[in-house]
């Protein structure tokens, strides 16, 4: 089976029906099949799990991983069905379905930044006065009134965008007009192009094309300059459902698949010439300043294993609690803690292993 090979059967679905539409795997082989879901097939904040499929880490591992991609901004929900394994994403979409209920558990965590960069037109720019350089007050006011896409409510961009709101003191319900836009990076690309958004908030390398190709300029480089806040953040992380869990063989296959990750991971992190080799031939057709430039800020968002980190667990809850507040919804309740959100001891019997 290619990989991505079901993008187009998985774009629009509905969380729970993307899971049934998947094929049932037989977990007790001796080489399992993982199925993964993430939101767009081709972006730096997946890195992990697509070079360690090109590297051979997952075979090294024991066990087979097909990536699929939705092109939706949340996914979790198809944790519920039998045909996904893992849902790659944000802790807010996790946190948010483990409080209501899912159940699901957090098992890798791979990025270590909030990666998803906000890019703003550069005549907007220049007409508030305003710089990545900016002090950071003065760079989230600018975002008042301005037409901003995301990739949809309870999305990671969205909530930036949010959180940056509540940072600046103003509300965003009222003070920033979020534009929903489908379609991952092509989709943000062609909303500039079109004059419906003046900027976005979503990861490289979309965000680095953006500032090459439609006169774009970086509001807030999160890899580079966030908001000091967010220096560092656990930003994608990988779950899957308690059943799985629960079952010999599906953790065995979890455990093999966080084993590949932690590989990835490792090279990844030691600044080898094989993770800048992979960047250019995966996000083929960069021009090269944009791939120099992409790779130098993109190749260092990485955590240097998967083992989830109880204080940065704590960070997320305080960044969505604020942006829960924006939303007029509940804060998330107390019993969702660190232990009850993750399940650390597959990426710990991982490691030990390796």
């Amino acid at each position: 089976m290619t990989r991505f090979a079901r993008r187009e059967l998985l774009k629009g679905s509905a969380a729970l029906g993307l899971a049934a539409a998947l094929p049932v795997r037989l977990h007790a082989q001796t080489t399992p099949t993982v199925q993964t879901l993430r939101s767009t097939s081709k972006s730096w904040l997946w890195a992990a799990e697509d070079y360690a499929t090109a590297r051979g880490f997952f075979a090294k591992a024991g066990v087979q991983v097909v990536s699929n991609a939705s092109n939706r901004g949340t996914n979790v929900a198809a944790l519920a069905g039998s045909g996904v394994d893992v849902v790659l994403g944000d802790p807010g979409e996790a946190s948010r379905a483990r409080s209501q209920g899912l159940a699901i558990r957090s098992i890798v965590s791979t990025v270590s930044k909030y990666a998803s960069n906000v890019v703003i037109a550069n005549g907007v720019l220049k007409r508030l006065g305003v710089t990545e350089a900016s002090p950071e007050a003065q760079k989230i006011t600018a975002l008042k009134g301005l037409r901003l896409g995301t990739t949809g409510p309870g999305a990671a961009p969205d909530a930036l965008f949010r959180w940056l709101a509540v940072q600046g003191k103003f509300d965003p319900n009222t003070d920033l007009r979020l534009v929903p836009i489908q379609g991952g990076g092509p989709g943000m690309l062609a909303g500039l192009q079109q004059g419906v958004i003046d900027g976005f908030c979503l990861s490289s390398p979309t965000s680095d094309l953006a500032v090459k190709d439609r006169d774009c300029g970086y509001l807030f480089n999160m890899a580079l300059n966030p908001p000091a806040a967010l220096k560092e953040y656990n930003y994608i992380i990988a779950s899957a459902s308690e059943a799985a869990l629960a079952d010999k063989n599906r953790r065995e296959a979890l455990v093999r698949y966080c084993m590949g990750v932690a590989l990835a991971l490792r090279e990844m992190n030691a600044g080898k010439p094989e993770f800048r080799a992979w960047a250019d031939q995966w996000f083929d057709g960069m021009p090269s300043d944009i791939a120099q430039r992409s790779f130098d800020i993109n190749s260092k968002i990485f955590f240097k294993d998967p083992l989830p980190k109880e204080p940065l667990f704590n960070l997320n809850v305080s960044f969505l609690n604020a942006v829960q507040k924006t939303m007029n919804a509940d804060p998330l309740p107390a019993s969702l803690n660190f232990k009850t959100m993750y399940d650390s001891s597959v990426a710990q019997e991982a490691l030990s292993r390796l």
